[in-house]
């Protein structure tokens, strides 16, 4: 032991007499060389390290798309062109598409813009317009907003406004809609010109109102084609489409000093704004609540804030549950649009499999 300590102090004595003489410019530039080759070897493993987890992830996120483009039986020739669609948007998800009409609309916007529309072949915009049908965005569901007058069906009801005012003379309806334009018949007092700019309103029971602008490109035989609008102005309206579930729930009943007791029930109906309840007890209007509760292949949703807004009856028949109505409180944007895709992907499933 007594050996080794004074081996050690040789060493640290002749470093430091090494250390305290100067040191000659050859032995500084080899020593500044070293380090800054290891802080080069540092980065480039930390560079090569980054670059393959972003391949293992984009090499997953492409399975989940395939994945999704064989369940919901999308031919050959529309899953080449949402490819095409995910590279030319530089999309990281591109399974998105396929989920969100949000992000297909987006994606498609960006390649509209980088292919230049007017050149892309009528025969691979049909396909597109194919594509949304067969994705269930066409028509689509009242719990999805509108992003684009592309996503608008035939038979939709829009407004012209006159001289900024809507009004019933200026009702008319979607005649037809394709990637390039939509046609809307022209009400018979109405006058315009080619290339004016129109600005319309729409109005979707248990949605939104939304108004935009978009231009006269052709006035013939009582219909206008209008070229598409991609910024919409959404007043969101207070209704809901419910749907039903039974998703077990952890309630807390909020109290002046803080959280109070602690209970269980089942989510009844969900929608965008508000869920039903079937608890074991009977709360009164107004009451402040936080729920948990798992919402299924969306995650958990932690302590939302919401308040009893009705109290109605026993639920089916069973007097020891009481159905009560709550509305979400508070800053809950992002769990809405969470539980609005939610909802939007039960109505589709169900809609698949109905038709199937």
């Amino acid at each position: 032991m007594q050996d080794s300590i004074r081996k050690y102090d040789i060493w640290a004595e002749s470093f430091k007499q090494w250390a305290e003489k100067d040191m000659s410019l050859l032995t500084i530039l080899i020593i500044s060389s070293v380090i800054v080759l290891l802080v080069i070897a540092v980065v480039l493993y930390e560079v090569i390290r980054s670059n393959k987890v972003r391949r293992e992830l984009q090499d997953l996120a492409w399975k989940k798309f395939d994945y999704s483009a064989k369940r919901l039986k999308l031919s050959f020739t529309g899953v080449a062109i949402l490819k095409e669609v995910a590279y030319e948007a530089d999309l990281q998800d591109p399974d998105a598409m396929i989920k969100s009409p949000q992000v297909l609309e987006i994606a498609l916007e960006k390649y509209y813009q980088r292919k230049k529309i007017g050149s892309i072949p009528i025969e691979k915009l049909d396909e597109i317009r194919n594509l949304r049908k067969a994705l269930g965005f066409l028509p689509l569901s009242r719990e999805m907003a509108y992003t684009s007058t592309r996503q608008f069906d035939n038979g939709c009801v829009v407004q012209i406004s006159d001289n900024g005012i809507i009004t019933n003379k200026g009702t008319c309806h979607v005649i037809d809609s394709d990637e390039l334009v939509w046609h809307i018949a022209r009400p018979s007092e109405l006058q315009v010109q080619i290339g004016s700019w129109l600005h319309l309103n729409m109005t979707r029971p248990g949605d939104a109102e939304y108004a935009f602008t978009a231009q006269v490109l052709q006035d013939s035989k009582g219909e206008l084609a209008l070229s598409h609008a991609v910024q919409l102005n959404r007043t969101q309206q207070r209704n809901w489409v419910r749907i039903d579930v039974s998703i077990p729930v952890e309630i807390t009943q909020m109290s002046s000093d803080g959280a109070g007791d602690i209970f269980f029930g089942k989510i009844i109906d969900l929608s965008g704004g508000g869920c039903g309840m079937a608890l074991p007890i009977r709360l009164i209007t107004g009451t402040f609540l936080r729920l948990t509760f798992e919402l299924p292949g969306h995650g958990q949703v932690e302590k939302l804030l919401v308040k009893v807004t009705r109290v109605a009856g026993p639920y089916n028949n069973d007097t020891s549950k009481t159905v009560h109505s709550v509305a979400f409180e508070g800053e809950v944007n992002s769990i809405q649009e969470q539980i609005i895709q939610y909802v939007f992907e039960k109505q589709r499933k169900e809609s698949l499999a109905k038709h199937s």
